[in-house]
């Protein structure tokens, strides 16, 4: 396969999969959730590597082409890097919405039982 045969084949691969990711229904809030890098990998049915296509979010609104990257091993060493180069910890990031949001489920819990003590008349006032 020749470059132009492989531009292409990149260029339908870009579009379907931008058609693709806009009906996810989680698609609205990537960049709201931190998320401003996109990666996919693309192989033919033989496993050959077409490519992996980088979408980058950018102030403008929208999701750019930032680049295709030709290579598994050059994509792998890219994400590594932009993860590891981030300006916040994926992994506490998590917990602490972990520790959130259980202490919300607690919360909505004890309003509930506090509800039914009330509604059975099982509650002393003094």
């Amino acid at each position: 396969m020749d470059k132009l045969e492989l531009e292409k084949i990149r260029f339908t691969l870009e579009i379907q999969f931008r058609e693709q990711l806009v009906h996810r229904p989680e698609f609205p809030f990537f960049q709201s959730i931190g998320l401003k890098d996109i990666f996919q990998t693309f192989r033919n049915i033989d496993g050959t590597h077409l490519g992996t296509i980088h979408l980058k979010w950018s102030s403008g609104r929208t999701w750019k082409l930032s680049r295709w990257i030709d290579t598994q091993e050059e994509a792998e060493d890219f994400i590594r890097n932009i993860y590891h180069n981030k300006l916040f910890s994926t992994e506490k990031l998590i917990i602490v919405h972990h520790q959130e949001e259980v202490k919300r489920q607690e919360k909505i819990r004890a309003e509930h039982e506090m509800e039914e003590l009330l509604r059975d008349g099982k509650m002393l006032w003094n």
